[in-house]
């Protein structure tokens, strides 16, 4: 069987690599051009928020951002047409293609801060019909007087809540034994699910560290997703870039990207082009996709759009 062919692209930093994850082409193909799922081209951008800091204070962490630049983002976000999804409907879309936005976003902020979600998401999202992904340190001993607040924003609608470990501290590495990864990733579902009564599809590795074991026990515990700290581009259909040590999880969906809020604009660029280099490519390349479909699977598919 002939391997079908693989956007690439140049707009990718050197030493990131589109990896593939869907075992079967034929069902690939067929959930790839069907009229009633995303258009080739459709893109998504995870962002990973932390802090947002007032004007007139400066920025001393990476990971932050100024008031004025996140209101910035959302200006621009708005103007190119991203609009929010959430996890389950981003993992729908990974695994099925189901219908999202063109251009997709997923706003997650990192650790406990219902209070920036209250003060700098809430607005915004309820203003642009968005949604916001709290990544959640689960310890119900810790912080305790967050969860009330907690518990507003989630039955506000506009939050949902995803799991970034029981304690938030263990930042795996090769040594880091096996029960204390357990402990991290497992205890924290439990706490979650009971907490707001849905299970966490989705694992924020604490610190942005992660291993292969670590996949390996996020997915026996039941998660389906996970995301890094590295920004490494957007996400396509069966397509995601990763730098070497991503892939060798191999595991993508366990080990995605995520761009920065402090570079974010920069990303939403960099997500339109390649959104569109790979619409063409889809394009072009549909004679040869539709005859290695009719050799290899025996059927046809169809461009309608």
């Amino acid at each position: 069987m002939a391997p079908l062919d693989l956007f690439t692209t140049r707009v990718l930093r050197e030493g990131v690599q589109p990896q593939t994850y869907l075992e079967d082409p034929c069902k690939y193909l067929e959930m790839r051009w069907s009229d009633e799922r995303s258009t080739p081209g459709t893109v998504v951008v995870p962002i990973m928020f932390h802090s947002i800091v007032q004007n007139g204070t400066k920025v001393t962490d990476p990971k932050d951002i100024s008031a004025d630049q996140f209101i910035s983002f959302v200006n621009y976000a708005r103007s190119l047409g991203f609009e929010t999804i959430t996890s389950k409907e981003f993992l729908e879309f990974m695994t099925k293609n189901a219908s999202i936005p063109p251009r997709s976003m997923m706003i997650i902020v990192d650790d406990r801060r219902p209070g920036l979600i209250r003060e700098w998401l809430v607005p915004v999202v309820e203003e642009n019909d968005w949604t916001v992904t709290s990544a959640y340190i689960a310890d119900p001993d810790s912080l305790k007087w967050a969860w009330d607040l907690m518990d507003q924003l989630f039955l506000s609608g506009r939050m949902e809540v995803q799991s970034h470990g029981y304690t938030g501290q263990l930042y795996i590495v090769p040594e880091t034994p096996v029960e204390q990864i357990q402990n991290e990733i497992w205890n924290s579902t439990a706490v979650l699910e009971e907490h707001f009564g849905t299970r966490p599809i989705a694992f924020i590795w604490p610190g942005g560290n992660f291993t292969p074991l670590s996949a390996q026990i996020a997915r026996e515990g039941g998660y389906e997703l996970g995301f890094s700290a590295y920004s490494r581009g957007p996400l396509l259909f069966n397509w995601v870039p990763l730098g070497e040590e991503e892939r060798a999880v191999k595991d993508p969906l366990m080990v995605l990207p995520r761009a920065w809020s402090s570079a974010v604009n920069v990303n939403l660029d960099e997500a339109v082009k390649i959104s569109e280099l790979a619409a063409v490519f889809a394009e072009q390349n549909f004679q040869n996709e539709a005859d290695w479909y009719r050799t290899y699977c025996g059927g046809e598919i169809s461009y309608n759009r």
